[in-house]
């Protein structure tokens, strides 16, 4: 439902609303203020000399329009530094391509048989496991991973648990780790995967791993 908005008539003119966007640039606002002008000085002209029109009207228009105009020309500019700056954001990121990232997340990419899965315990563990899962939920490879405290990195070789390669692309894996009294280990899991190509979403970079994708500000190591 389109919402009007209703203002008292001005020096006895109409106010007619239009669309939200009507005023949203400065050609727009140069046509209505010369529109504005035009009924001013047309009243000025044939107002009565007994009974003079309130000049305090006209100064108010006058210093409201002079604010709309500053605010479109201030946004204006605001829109072009924005602009600038994520083009310097994403020309910078190009230097990412063909390093290799690693960043948190569930979702890792299989690249030429390979994926580097890494994993941070926050206590030893008695047992840790790497759960590899297809598109379609399914586990295809369980790994054994270290159980140390600390930071480590397992290569996963692209073979599913009965030894038969898997195609690359996406695939999601968990971790889990437990201790001696078979209560779960805090742990952070990541990825790792050779950057391929960068993007701009909503003013966030986005660095591509063939299909996977990260955010800049997720990304936690860059190797050459």
């Amino acid at each position: 439902m389109p919402v009007e908005s209703v203002r008292e008539p001005v020096n006895g003119v109409e106010f007619k609303s239009s669309d939200a966007s009507s005023l949203t640039n400065g050609s727009s606002l140069a046509e209505t203020f010369d529109t504005f002008l035009t009924l001013l000085t047309t009243q000025l002209q044939y107002q009565d000399p007994l009974d003079p029109m309130d000049t305090n009207e006209f100064t108010s228009q006058l210093v409201e329009f002079t604010s709309v105009e500053q605010a479109i020309s201030t946004n204006q500019k605001l829109d072009e530094l924005l602009a600038l700056q994520n083009g310097m954001q994403l020309n910078d990121a190009v230097n990412y391509i063909g390093k290799t990232v690693g960043a948190d997340g569930i979702i890792l990419m299989l690249q030429g048989g390979e994926a580097n899965i890494t994993y941070d315990l926050g206590a030893n563990a008695a047992d840790a496991n790497i759960l590899v899962i297809d598109e379609q939920g399914n586990t295809v490879r369980t790994l054994e991973g270290d159980t140390s405290v600390g930071h480590h990195e397992i290569v996963w070789d692209g073979l599913d648990d009965d030894g038969e390669p898997l195609e690359d692309g996406l695939y999601g894996f968990l971790v889990t780790a437990i201790d001696s009294d078979d209560n779960p280990v805090p742990l952070v899991q990541g990825t790792e995967g050779q950057v391929t190509g960068v993007k701009l979403v909503d003013g966030e970079v986005i660095l591509e791993i063939d299909e996977l994708e990260v955010a800049l500000s997720d990304v936690l190591t860059i190797e050459q």
